[in-house]
Order: structure tokens, then sequence, then C-alpha cells
């Protein structure tokens, strides 16, 4: 990032999102102040409107959001990064053969002519000594030729294994760049990409697709009662409890700080609900205990949303009326699935 903002102007956007942390209990880590510094500085539109968004539906923006945040809208951002980087060495590498080729195509243009200038002169070669001369001119030719192609076969294949070596490792950032770091299943960005993917396929195809977002109940109370530490081993028992909930298309994602969600494809609703239920009773009965420690921590609970896709209507449509369905699991009690078309399609808690 390259900030450009005056002296005064950067004080002021400073002071800005030191007071806004302090307002929200957020501690100033660096990760924290760039979020609240961007978003004052107008510099992030989507950032800014994330947040905006966030405040619109009543949900205090505090530390495990700007976590969130953070990890959205600049660790994703600096893979995409990588990502350019790696293509453009990839891109520079391809030249290198290019280049090659180009030079044996010229050579071997050279060697042609060669050939056909040792024709002509052949036929009017007057001695048994003018025939060894062109002879030995054409050797010449040939052997130079031969090195050339040697050198030339040498090159490419040294620029040809530097790409497949380049290409394996961009592979590699890819697939990084589309896993939360922390859990190991798929990220936002992940659950984007694959959502808009899932969404024209069920389009072309008919089939349904439905939608389940989950929230870890109580999770800012455990985070402040036992730490950052047994935080993130929730967020790695869920995370690993969902992903061995999905199967075939599915797809597992980290949605954000301690939400998840599951992408699925050819389900309708009253399956999506069976899945978000069995996921609901496998990790209300798990019980967390300490690293190192017999003493148990008690058991999680979550509460889900589940909803269908209706065919044609925005993404974005389908995620908030999700994320609405979660939010009233949330005020009726937690730890219970509700889906779509009322209260007769909640799955209590039991």
């Amino acid at each position: 990032m390259i900030y450009t903002e005056t002296t005064k102007l950067a004080t002021e956007i400073a002071r800005s999102a030191f007071k806004e942390m302090v307002g929200a209990g957020i501690p100033p880590h660096p990760q924290h102040f760039t979020v609240w510094y961007e978003y004052f500085s107008g510099r992030n539109a989507e950032l800014h409107r994330a947040i905006d968004e966030m405040r619109q539906s009543g949900i205090s923006v505090g530390e495990e959001h700007t976590r969130t945040l953070y990890e959205r809208f600049f660790i994703e951002h600096a893979s995409s990064a990588e990502l350019d980087s790696w293509g453009a060495r990839i891109e520079a590498t391809a030249s290198k053969i290019i280049e090659a080729l180009s030079t044996a195509g010229s050579n071997t243009a050279n060697y042609g002519a060669a050939l056909q200038n040792f024709s002509g002169n052949l036929a009017g070669a007057e001695s048994t000594a003018d025939i060894r001369r062109l002879v030995q001119g054409i050797l010449s030719a040939t052997k130079e030729m031969d090195g050339q192609m040697r050198r030339l076969q040498s090159r490419v294949e040294g620029a040809t294994n530097e790409v497949t070596e380049l290409r394996e490792k961009l592979e590699i950032t890819r697939r990084e760049a589309l896993t939360d770091a922390l859990t190991g299943i798929a990220n936002r960005k992940c659950f984007e990409e694959r959502l808009e993917a899932a969404a024209r396929l069920a389009d072309e195809t008919r089939e349904p697709l439905s939608l389940v977002l989950a929230d870890i109940d109580h999770f800012k109370r455990l985070n402040d009662t036992y730490g950052h530490p047994v935080g993130d081993q929730v967020l790695k028992l869920v995370a690993r409890t969902v992903f061995e909930g999905v199967r075939g298309r599915d797809t597992a994602a980290r949605f954000g700080g301690e939400e998840f969600a599951l992408i699925l494809p050819n389900t309708p609703m009253d399956g999506a609900v069976v899945v978000a239920e069995g996921l609901r009773k496998a990790i209300a009965a798990k019980k967390l205990a300490r690293k190192g420690s017999d003493k148990t921590l008690g058991s999680i609970t979550l509460s889900f949303g589940a909803t269908e896709y209706i065919p044609g209507e925005p993404v974005s449509d389908l995620v908030r009326r999700v994320d609405d369905l979660l939010y009233r699991a949330k005020r009726l009690g937690r730890n219970r699935v509700i889906a779509e078309n009322g209260p007769e399609r909640v799955a209590r808690a039991g």
C-alpha cells in the first residue's frame, strides 16, 4: 500500500481511527489500525461499504469483526498480488523460450542459404581442390549448426523446466489464496467464487441449490474468558467438523470471524436442514479441553440459517436472506437451525 495523504490529513484520519477503536474496545494493533485508517480515509470503497452494511444491520463492529475484515480485505489482496507476481515470472520465462526459438529460426535460415550456395557452387566447380574446399565449408557450417541446435535444446529444456516449476508454485499460491490460514478450509474469497459458480450452474440446470450459514454461539465470551489460543482451537474444531460433514460438490468455508458457510449444490432446502441439524448435533456433542490438560471447557453450540437459491436472484440477496435467518436463530435462543418460510421449519435444540 502506498499512502499519499498529507501530514495534516493523515493525522486527522489516524485520530478518527484511534477514537473508533478505543470507543469499540478494539486493541489498536497495526492490523486493526490498518482497517480503520483505510475506512476513515475512504480509499477502500469495498471495505467502507462492508462496515457500513454491518452497522446498518445493527452489528457492533468490534475486535473479532475487525480481525475478519483485515483477513478479508488485506491478507487476501496480498495473495492476489503474489499471484500476479508468479504470472509475470512465467511470462518472462516463456519469453526466453520464444527468443531461443526465434534465434533458431534465424540460424536455420542461414544454414539453408549456405546449403543452397553449396549446391550452386558445386555445379561450377572446376577441380577436385574446388570441391574439397566447398565440402569443408559445408561441413564447417553443419558443425556450427549442430552446436547451435544443441545449445538451443539446452536453453529450451532449462526454460521448460523453469516454467513447470513456476506453474507448480503458482498452483500452490493459488490454493493458499483461497484457503483460510487458521482453519485450513476455504476462505471468504473462495466461498464467493464458488457460490457465484454454483448459482450459474443452478440457473443452467435448474437443479436446487441451498446455502447454510452458521455462527458459534457466545464466541466472544469464550475468547474473553479463555483467550485467543482457545478461541482459535474452537475455530479449528468447528471447521474440521463442518468440513467432514460435506460431500461431493459441497463447499465448506470460513465466512468470517466465527461464521461458517456451506454451499450445497443439487440440494433442496429440506436437505440443507438435515445437513445443518446433523452438524449442530455433532458439534454440540463434542467436549472442548485445554491442550495438555484434562480439564474440559464445556460444549460448543452453533446457530444455523438455511435457505434455497431462487433462480436468477443476485447471490448477494441469497447471502442476505440466509444471514437474516441466522440472526433469527440467535434471537430465538441459539443452538438451533432455522430455515426459510416460518417457524414450522425450525429445528430446535435437543
